[in-house]
Formats: C-alpha cells, sequence, structure tokens
C-alpha cells in the first residue's frame, strides 16, 4: 500500500517546477483570489483521514501521537490544498502555499514535513475532499491518483 501512495505522492509532488511565486517576476502576481474551503461532510471528512493514515505509517503514527491536533491538521492541510487548487496558479502554487501555510504552525502541530507526507495528504484529498478538482491537475497525476484510490480500496 505505502509503495501505491510513494507512487501518488511523488506525481503531486513530481509536478511541482519553476512557476512557484519566486520565479514570477519582480511585479509579483496579482491579489489572489479569497480561499474557499471544499464543503465536506463529517464522513468525507472521516474517510480522508482513514486513507490518510492507511496510505502513509507516518501520518498514522502522527494522528496517534497527537490526537485531536493532529487530526485538525492534517484535515486543515486537506482542505487548504483543495482551497488552493481551485482558487488557480495550478498544482504547483497550490503545493508551495499548502507547505508554507504548515510550516508557519508546525511550532504547535508538529506535523512531519516531508515531501512524501504532504504529497500523500494532497493525493488523498483530491480523492476524498476535492475529487472534482482532479481536472486541475496534469493526467498524469489524476492517474496515479486513481492507482491511490483502487489502493486505498475506494
Amino acid at each position: 500500500m505505502v509503495s501505491v501512495a510513494v507512487s501518488a505522492a511523488a506525481a503531486v509532488g513530481g509536478a511541482c517546477g519553476a512557476s512557484t511565486p519566486a520565479h514570477r517576476g519582480a511585479m509579483g502576481p496579482p491579489a489572489p483570489a479569497p480561499l474557499s474551503a471544499p464543503r465536506t461532510s463529517p464522513t468525507q471528512d472521516s474517510e480522508y483521514l482513514a486513507d490518510v493514515a492507511k496510505a502513509d505509517p507516518t501520518l498514522a503514527t502522527y494522528i496517534q501521537q497527537q490526537g485531536d491536533v493532529g487530526l485538525r491538521a492534517v484535515l486543515t492541510d486537506g482542505t487548504a490544498f483543495c482551497a488552493f487548487l481551485q482558487r488557480g496558479g495550478g498544482i504547483d502554487d497550490a503545493l508551495v502555499s499548502v507547505a508554507m501555510g504548515a510550516r508557519s504552525v508546525e511550532a504547535q502541530t508538529q506535523l512531519p514535513e516531508t515531501v512524501t507526507t504532504f504529497n500523500t495528504m494532497e493525493a488523498v484529498a483530491l480523492l476524498k475532499l476535492c475529487p472534482s478538482d482532479q481536472r486541475l491537475v496534469p493526467a498524469s497525476v489524476r492517474s496515479r491518483v486513481d492507482a491511490l484510490g483502487a489502493a486505498l480500496g475506494r
């Protein structure tokens, strides 16, 4: 299961390129649109958290050790990724924005800061929290996310 999660995570992370905010020029990007997290049900949230823990043993351990703080941090990461992706700018900007946000609260959440862990959360978010946003990512990412979904039995 982990190898599929790592593969899907690599696909999401592999989409990162040189279009980060630092590479946009001196003028910078226009003012971003407001963020809007996806409306999810408690069932979707629970399935997301269960699948994240199943896909990445590091996250399973983190959630177990951190309790409610861990649950909120992982769920916030997933919904934030969806919100940044929906705002526009592509998958690269969404990934960078989520990582920067997570890093800014790391002292409180102690969320593991590995690329694989972040990308697993994002890949599962595309499956559970904002599946319609898969259209916003490259086809190669969608196919790997679908493979992760199949491996998770969803």
